[in-house]
């Protein structure tokens, strides 16, 4: 046991008794998924990015926006997936849909903008118009094609769906229309966070960044903490990512970071330095609160205090249990949404893979927040599109919204994608050699693995204990 979890303090919720979210104390051991090495060559293999795309990226629940994008009939939003591009529209009868961004006359893009409102969909190049139900509404000059001789074939030359559900005030979407409910999906480890209330919490900024680096080392970088100590040395001085918990949940999988106190692997865990003072104490706190105790036992006076105060917050503090009124949840939901949160914000990260290069990748990056009922509405944020150069600030790129610590943490994370693709490409490398620390990684290539081969499919999911140790 360490230093960390024998400080932690477990209690149940004095209200109900138990906890919508299992804590991760005491730890649940895993099944063996084996030693082997994982070689380098899934990162490269363009046969490869077509096997995940015809088994996994057009079978699987995708994350899309906030439904708040969609706050009145015709409000619109156009998302790129690979080679393909979809566009998901409020109808007039406030229903959400969405449709392949094809013109089905001669196959062009039919909305080149990212969002807005419009009352129909037309094609720039000959006019093709249709309803924001996806039904056709105009042909230009049908009397030029023998083929409507008979007719205008409205229903065959409607826009092509996908299908659409919503979770914790987030639209996602399926290209398989006969896929199972996104709740069905997500699973048992899906209703952990509805404990947050996602559906209250407000989008504060939104920035791609493109990686010359495949979507899998994006997805790896951020399914484990064991590089913390090494890429990321400011991160262990106000969080533990030494030796944490994690636990594997069919094809999903989740791990807790410690916040507001001092990693096992720095020698002085005592000392409140001012980089400590800035993660730990009063930017966090916003009531201006303030704890006399060793760094290391921060999150341990944080947590007696928030529970004192649960009946006196708009935040859900008496639904959650001890862990999650401080430290970071992180879950990953196969096989690109990563939810990182505390009970006032976080930010939930999306892998997306290149249309054609399996050596670059998109990263999107989203913060949330759960503001007070009295606050301001924030600004819909501009997404914008930045491609990663050396010496990157990240900072300028969040103008404000976004901890500068944290944000250079992002930049580390992205240097490491050219270099990481270029040597899993080397002639010398033998395959990946994953530790217990990195079991995220080796459940998350292995699900891979499992869909690309049909031993997984969304009708065929593994229950939530399927990687328990007995």
């Amino acid at each position: 046991m360490s230093i960390v979890e024998a400080e932690f303090l477990q209690r149940e919720n004095p209200r109900t008794g138990t906890f919508k979210a299992p804590p991760f104390l005491p730890r649940i051991g895993h099944k063996s998924l084996g030693l082997e090495r994982l070689g380098g060559e899934r990162y490269l293999s363009r046969q490869f990015m077509q096997a995940e795309w015809e088994h996994i990226w057009t079978k699987t629940w995708q994350l899309v926006a906030r439904i708040d994008d969609f706050d009145e009939p015709g409000a619109f939003h156009v998302h790129e997936l690979g080679k393909e591009s979809f566009i998901f529209v409020k109808g007039e009868d406030n229903e959400i849909r969405g449709f392949y961004n094809v013109c089905q006359h001669r196959g062009n893009r039919l909305c080149s903008v990212e969002s807005g409102i419009l009352d129909q969909f037309t094609c720039p190049f000959h006019g093709w118009q249709w309803h924001t139900d996806g039904s056709l509404k105009h042909v230009a000059a049908p009397e030029f094609f023998r083929q409507f001789d008979e007719g205008v074939p409205a229903a065959e030359l409607a826009l092509p769906p996908v299908k659409v559900d919503i979770w914790g005030g987030w639209l996602f979407f399926n290209m398989d229309l006969n896929a199972c409910p996104l709740r069905e999906y997500l699973g048992e480890i899906g209703t952990h966070l509805e404990t947050y209330e996602f559906e209250q919490w407000q989008l504060i900024d939104y920035q791609t960044f493109e990686w010359d680096g495949n979507w899998k080392h994006a997805v790896d970088a951020f399914n484990e903490s064991y590089h913390f100590a090494a890429l990321h040395p400011d991160m262990v001085q106000f969080g533990e990512g030494h030796d944490i918990p994690i636990e594997l949940w069919g094809i999903h999988s989740r791990m807790l970071n410690w916040n507001r106190t001092v990693s096992e692997v720095v020698e002085d865990r005592e000392t409140l330095t001012e980089l400590r003072q800035h993660m730990m104490g009063t930017r966090l706190q916003q009531d201006g609160a303030q704890h006399d105790c060793a760094a290391k036992d921060v999150h341990l006076a944080e947590i007696k205090r928030r529970r004192a105060m649960e009946d006196d917050t708009y935040l859900p503090f008496a639904q959650m249990n001890d862990e999650q009124l401080v430290h970071q949840y992180h879950y990953t939901f196969f096989p690109n949404t990563t939810f990182t949160q505390t009970p006032e914000g976080g930010a939930v990260f999306r892998y997306r893979p290149h249309a054609s290069d399996p050596g670059k990748c998109y990263y999107d990056f989203f913060i949330v927040a759960r503001l007070a009922p009295d606050a301001s509405p924030p600004k819909r944020p501009l997404h914008r599109v930045h491609r990663h150069l050396p010496g990157d600030n990240y900072s300028e790129v969040f103008e404000g919204t976004f901890e500068p610590v944290f944000a250079n943490v992002l930049a580390q994370d992205g240097s490491n994608m050219p270099t990481m693709q270029a040597g899993v490409a080397s002639d010398s490398f033998k395959g990946m050699i994953l530790s217990e620390q990195e079991v995220r990684l080796r459940h998350f290539h292995k699900t891979v693995d499992d869909f690309i081969a049909g031993r997984t499919d969304t009708h065929n999911l593994p229950s939530w204990d399927h990687y328990m140790d007995e």
